[in-house]
Parts: structure tokens; C-alpha cells; sequence
């Protein structure tokens, strides 16, 4: 798909759209028209892909005035590409709903008048029938009117949350709504059943809107002893929607207090009660309170004399989850097989990020510190994705969103991320704050996440701008051998394995982790990531001291080191200040110009030198490897890379040097070469009196580094110089842990020692 020529296009279109701003609409389609464009309901996607393709319009805010603070309006009173500031419709639905890339239905106004209304940025698996149902009541704060592509209008909704839904008797209904509105007198008893109805039919964003109309008529009713049983069943089917902090809310309602006087409950409300806490324990096990949650369960228990086995094993899954979240201590291994034998990703572990704080990172913002010393190798953090997609759950539907404000394209899991995330913020309002506490990259302006009209305020724009400076690629699935573990791009647009990113990208698994988020930017930095499952398991790999900021490479650093920093400087707006930046910055004109052309030169000579054991090097291909890795060698100025600094253009012909004196069997060679990769990707190695000594203060982590240990290592156990060699494995072993969470798959690559 040209990425670049469908962003212009839209970009064109919107622009002359802008010609026709403040215009009244004409030549509208009138309510025949719409009544039949609306009149069936949407029959299920045949077998197959899709792809749709969406665009993210330029901002606006989402409206965060109540209601009552608004002026009506008519669809009359609508006019073009303009956002009606202190104004709301109040619309009902006259069709059935239908999904193309927004959710889609025609409305009518209090005085009749029609048009279509399009609300983006809902969950694709969002039952469209739950976001614009046939006969519903809404009212639409702030509405913003445009023209389509199609030669007609539109009320578009970007913002899910302007949208609020209102119920039957609602004072704020307008008049001539009411005569239409169905069996406004429903008893509290009758509107339960058709709630539990809707339950049994998996219909749960409809029985919890029952339940809510049946608590308002107990209200009315003074049947408070009803009130325990709808909360109870609301808090169940808010479980099941994921709207767990509502769920919390309702369970805690849902218990019975002591009648005045009596010192215990009877046996049934005592059963009753035990089931708000075993409810309000899966909430806050779903917030991933589980402290909280652990009381709830142990309460749950209290209830019964005969106890609770469902509460007492969800109880001991809270105790692990505190374990973990106290110790950090995780059986990766277990964790790992766990989701290469069910194909699971979405693990349950707590998060462990007692040894690091947010702190003033100076020129960088805000950064993570290390609470207490680390060494190499230790576990720096582990973190449940806040909101994560992986591109195998995308196997019918693939959305290409392009995002004009940014000028970019993405596809995916990239776009369907957004969907996810304005899910879970909208339901769930504390998580909300958490997640805009995020760098947004300066979008203005920033409305807090707060409850308007029972509704929870959420600028869909600056959930993606949030999610594009800080989300992760990750792989789908880790695999038997380890390798699909290997960290990928991060916190950024460019989430392609090796970082080269661009305009658009490809396919992908991407989240959010919020504690990892604040981690700063350096190519050298002191921490790596490895995934498994939605787990990000963050180690160190160097010492680290108490109070250092932990550093983390946003994407694999490149042999151009000036075209790394422009990229930088492009994608996230900084420049990096690490030490291989730093020292590439006295890289002069000539130097990098010659650097980039005999790189060309290398990936020309490494695609037709492809080594294997039965395609291995000749010597007239390896005299040709050394002279071009000597000519690189000599664009690195000897001074500004002193101290083993990263020559990182060296690192891929010094690799396929080591393979192919391996495959020669000349081990004094392969040691002299694997050696050299190691210097060239910032190891110190030094040897005395057959000790070695690796200093990986300065080093990059790279699969590179382990090979070049490991040619060594075996280069030597070869030699009988066993000692020597199995410094180096311990070295690869040590970095292996590092980057890919626990030891699985070193011994599948190297073998054994």
C-alpha cells in the first residue's frame, strides 16, 4: 500500500472540505433515504481478511462541559467542518446500526430533522448494537459536522465520550422524545429479570444498563432490599465488560450491613455478602490491587462456616501475585514454557518495581532511578503491559490507520491499540490518570480524565499521541529457541525489529508498559528488555549505582551515527548525549561519507557471501572481508573512540569473519576475530595469566556479542584452553539471561560446553 499517497490524498481532501467551513449543508438526503440506507442489521463479515483503513482527523479536544452548561441545537442548525462549541443535539436513532470504519446510524432530532451519525474510535469487537442501537436516546456534546467522501454528511464523534447515552425518564430528554418512549413505569422487579434475561444472553453492556434503570426505580420504589441484588449483579456483568472499577464500586455496595442491633448476619445474607467479595476481590485483582483483593478473598471466606474453595484459590493466587510484587522472584522458565505450550500471551504475574522510582532527569524530563545498587544481570523490572495488541489476534480484521496530525501511517496492531486503549480508559477513570501522566509530546490541550454526566472524558487524540511516544514493540509468540524474544523497537512510531522505522509500519505486536515508559533514551544505556507473553522483564547490563537513571535503547543503534541521531530528532524530538553519539559527533564530512559508502560496499559483499556449512568462505572472500573491515576501521577517528567505545559499522563483517574461520576451522583466527567483535561493540577484554577480564561497562547487548563469546569460548575448549573458554560462556550465558529473560534457548543455539 503507498502510505504516502493515500495520507496526501486525505490530506487534500480535508483541505478542500476546509473551503466549505461555516456552510449550511445542502442538497441533505432526507429520511426515506437514510430510513432505507439503515433499515437492515449488519450481517456478520464473510470468511476472509479485511483491511480497512481509517483516519485519525486532526485534533480537537474532547468536551468536558456537563450537559446543563450546553445550548440545543437542531441538525438545521448544524454548519460545515466546524465544531459547535457550547451547543449539544440530542438525537435518537431511527435505523440499525452499521460498521465500516466508524459505527454508523441515522438519527433524528427533536424536531425531525435527519442525518447520519458516525462515532470512530470504538472497539472493534464492540457489539455495534451496544454503541447505536435502533430507537436509542443521545445526547451529543460539542458535535462537529463534516462532509464525507461520498458527496454526503456526517455528525462524526472522534471522540467516544462526547457521545452519552440516555435513558428512559431522563429529565434531560426533550419533550417531544417522551410521548415515544417505551413502558416508562417498569417496576424495579421487572426491569432485574429483563437485566438477568439479558445476562443469560451474554448481553452484559445491556443488563447492566437494565440493572442501572432498575436501581434508579428502586429509588423511586424505596426498595432498598433490591438495591443489594442489582449492584451484586451490575458489579458481575461490569466484571465481564471489563469495566472493573465500576465493578469494585457496585460490589462494595452490594454488601448487606448489620440490621440495628444483631451482632451477625444470618446464614443467607452471609452467602450473599460472600459473593459481593468475591467480586469486589476479582476487581481489584483486575486493577491489579492485590492487597486489596486479598482482603476481599479472606473476607469472602469469613462469610461461610463450611469456607469457600472458589475464594480460597483465588486467595492463594493473590498471595503469589504479592509474593512477586515484594520479591521479584518469577519462574521465568515456567513463564516462558507456559506460553510456548498454550500459545497464551497474556500472563498472570504481578508487576515487580520496588527497586526503581520516577525522578527529574533534567534536560530529558522525567526519567526512571534505580532506588538501590544493581549489578549486571540483576532485575531492574517486570511489568504487565498496561494495554497491549499482538498482530495474531488480528486474523480477520487489519486496520490501516493514517494519523494526519502526525503525518503518519500505521497498521495493525499499531491501530488497533488506539481501540484498546480508549476501551479501557473510558471505563475505568483511575487508570485514566495513570496512563495521561504519560509524555504526550506536548499536545495541547490537556483535558484530565474526569466524570462529565456519568461519562469519563477521554481525548481520543491524545491517547494515540501518548501511545505513539511510548509504546513497545514486542514479539507475538515466544518460540522454542528463544530468538523471538529479542528486544525490538520501542517506545516510539518505529516499532520494526531493527529500528529503521519510516512513514509507516508494518504489522506488529505493540503496548504500552507505563512504569517502562519513563525510561529515557541513550544507544549505550545500562538496561535491556527482553518480553515474554505481555511481561517486559527489564535487567541490567552493567552495574548500576543507586540514585543513576536506568537508560534504555529506544531502537537498535545504528552503524550511521548521524543519521541515528536525525531519527531521533525526528521521532521523538531529542538528541541523544550517550557516549557513542557523543563520540561520533567529531566525525568529520569525509569520514562519513566514506564510512556510509564502504558500508554499502559491506551488505553487497555480505547478501552474496552468504556462509553456511556447505556454502563456506574462500580465501580470496575473506582477504576481501579484512580489507574492507580494515577501510572502515580508519572512518573512526582513534582518539574519539577510545576506551572501548562501539564502532558499530565494524560489528556485521566482524561477524562474518568469526563464522567463516569457524567454518575453517582456524581457531587461533576465530579467537583474534571474536575477540576484536567484542572490542568493537564496546567490551574491554583483557587477558593475565590465563585469566579474563571482561569489562561490559561501555558494550552494547547484541546477538553478535553472544556469538562472538561463544566462537571463543568453543575456539578455545578446542585449543585445551578450557579456563579461558569458560569465561567467555558465563559472559554469553550472563548476557543471554539479560536479554531474553532466562536461559531457554542458549543451549538449543551453542550447545553444550
Amino acid at each position: 500500500m503507498d502510505y504516502a499517497a493515500l495520507l496526501q490524498k486525505q490530506k487534500q481532501l480535508t483541505l478542500d472540505a476546509q473551503g466549505r467551513k461555516g456552510n449550511k449543508a445542502t442538497n441533505k438526503h432526507g429520511r426515506a433515504f437514510l430510513e432505507m440506507l439503515f433499515a437492515n442489521k449488519t450481517k456478520p463479515s464473510p470468511e476472509g481478511c479485511w483491511v480497512r483503513t481509517c483516519f485519525i482527523s486532526y485534533a480537537y479536544p474532547a468536551s468536558a462541559t456537563p450537559l446543563s452548561q450546553l445550548q440545543s441545537i437542531l441538525i438545521s442548525d448544524l454548519r460545515l467542518e466546524t465544531h459547535h462549541h457550547g451547543k449539544v443535539l440530542f438525537l435518537r436513532t431511527i435505523g440499525h446500526p452499521t460498521r465500516i470504519l466508524a459505527v454508523q446510524n441515522a438519527v433524528e432530532d427533536q424536531s425531525g430533522g435527519v442525518d447520519r451519525l458516525a462515532v470512530y474510535n470504538t472497539h472493534p469487537t464492540t457489539p455495534i448494537e451496544q454503541i447505536l442501537p435502533k430507537h436509542a436516546l443521545f445526547a451529543l456534546r460539542e458535535p462537529f459536522y463534516k462532509a464525507t467522501v461520498d458527496g454526503g454528511y456526517t455528525i462524526r464523534v472522534d471522540h467516544p465520550s462526547d457521545l452519552i447515552r440516555l435513558q428512559a425518564g431522563d429529565e434531560r430528554v426533550p419533550a417531544a422524545f417522551c410521548p415515544r418512549l417505551v413502558e416508562l413505569d417498569k417496576e424495579a422487579g421487572g426491569l432485574k429479570a429483563e437485566g438477568n434475561a439479558a445476562y443469560g444472553r451474554k448481553e452484559y453492556c445491556t443488563a447492566a444498563e437494565l440493572y442501572s434503570e432498575a436501581l434508579q426505580a428502586c429509588s423511586a420504589d424505596g426498595k432498598d432490599s433490591l438495591r443489594y441484588d442489582l449492584y451484586r449483579n451490575r458489579a458481575n456483568a461490569n466484571l465481564l465488560l471489563q469495566r472493573h472499577e465500576a465493578a469494585l464500586v457496585d460490589a462494595d455496595a452490594a454488601v448487606i450491613p448489620l440490621e440495628l442491633g444483631a451482632e451477625v448476619l444470618d446464614e443467607a445474607t452471609a452467602k450473599l455478602n460472600g459473593k459481593a467479595y468475591y467480586r469486589a476481590g476479582r476487581a481489584a485483582y483486575a486493577l491489579r490491587d492485590f492487597a486489596r483483593a486479598a482482603e476481599y478473598f479472606r473476607k469472602v471466606e469469613r462469610c461461610s462456616a463450611s469456607g469457600d474453595g472458589d475464594a480460597e484459590r483465588e486467595g492463594k493466587r493473590t498471595a503469589c501475585r504479592l509474593e512477586e510484587q515484594k520479591t521479584g522472584r518469577y519462574d521465568f522458565a515456567a513463564m516462558s514454557k507456559a506460553v510456548s505450550a498454550t500459545r497464551n500471551n497474556r500472563l498472570d504475574h504481578a508487576d515487580f518495581t520496588v527497586r526503581v522510582k520516577n525522578g527529574d532527569a533534567g534536560s530529558r524530563g522525567r526519567g526512571l532511578f534505580a532506588v538501590k545498587a544493581l549489578k549486571m544481570g540483576d532485575l531492574v523490572l517486570c511489568e504487565k503491559a498496561f494495554g497491549l495488541v499482538f498482530a495474531s489476534e488480528n486474523a480477520k480484521e487489519v486496520y490501516t490507520m493514517v494519523n494526519l496530525n502526525t503525518n503518519r501511517a500505521s497498521m495493525g496492531a499499531h491501530a488497533t491499540l488506539l481501540f484498546d486503549l480508549v476501551q479501557k480508559l473510558s471505563h475505568n477513570p483511575e487508570q485514566a490518570r495513570v496512563y495521561f501522566d504519560l509524555h504526550d509530546g506536548g499536545y495541547t490541550p490537556k483535558i484530565p480524565p474526569q466524570l462529565v454526566d456519568g461519562v469519563t472524558v477521554i481525548d481520543t487524540f491524545r491517547v494515540e499521541a501518548i501511545s505513539e511516544y511510548n509504546r513497545f514493540g514486542c514479539p507475538n509468540v515466544r518460540s522454542s529457541d528463544g530468538a523471538s524474544v529479542k528486544p525490538r523497537a520501542a517506545l516510539g512510531k518505529n516499532d520494526d525489529e531493527d529500528g529503521e522505522g519510516g512513514d509507516s509500519q508494518l504489522e506488529n505486536s505493540v503496548g504500552v508498559w507505563v512504569v517502562a515508559s519513563h525510561i529515557n533514551h541513550a544507544c549505550d544505556g545500562n538496561a535491556g528488555r527482553a518480553f515474554i507473553g505481555d511481561m517486559m522483564v527489564i535487567r541490567a547490563v552493567r552495574d548500576i549505582g543507586a540514585g543513576e537513571e536506568i537508560l534504555m535503547p529506544y531502537c537498535n543503534p545504528k552503524n550511521d551515527g548521524p543519521a541515528m541521531r536525525t531519527h531521533m530528532e525526528k521521532t521523538w524530538g531529542f538528541e541523544c548525549d550517550c557516549r557513542i553519539c557523543e563520540a561520533d559527533g567529531g566525525t568529520t564530512k569525509a569520514q562519513l561519507v566514506r564510512r556510509r559508502a564502504l558500508s554499502k560496499e559491506a551488505v553487497r559483499f555480505l547478501e552474496s557471501n552468504k556462509l553456511s556449512m556447505q556454502h563456506r568462505a574462500n580465501a580470496a572472500s575473506i582477504r576481501k572481508a579484512e580489507k574492507l573491515l580494515s577501510d572502515l576501521e580508519a572512518t573512526y577517528d582513534k582518539t574519539a573512540f577510545a576506551n572501548n567505545r562501539p564502532r558499530l559499522a565494524l560489528t556485521t563483517l566482524g561477524h562474518w569473519l568469526c563464522q567463516a574461520y569457524n567454518f575453517a576451522s582456524s581457531q587461533r583466527k576465530v579467537i583474534e576475530c571474536a575477540i576484536r567483535l567484542l572490542r568493537d561493540l564496546g567490551y574491554g577484554i583483557s587477558v593475565a595469566n590465563k585469566k579474563v577480564t571482561i569489562d561490559y561497562s561501555g558494550g552494547c547487548p547484541d546477538i553478535k556479542a553472544f556469538d562472538a563469546a561463544m566462537y571463543t569460548a568453543h575456539a578455545q575448549y578446542s585449543l585445551g584452553e578450557r579456563k579461558q573458554g569458560l569465561y567467555y560462556e558465563e559472559f554469553a550465558e550472563g548476557l543471554w539471561v539479560v536479554l531474553y529473560a532466562e536461559k531457554q534457548g542458549f543451549r538449543e543455539r551453542y550447545g553444550s560446553s
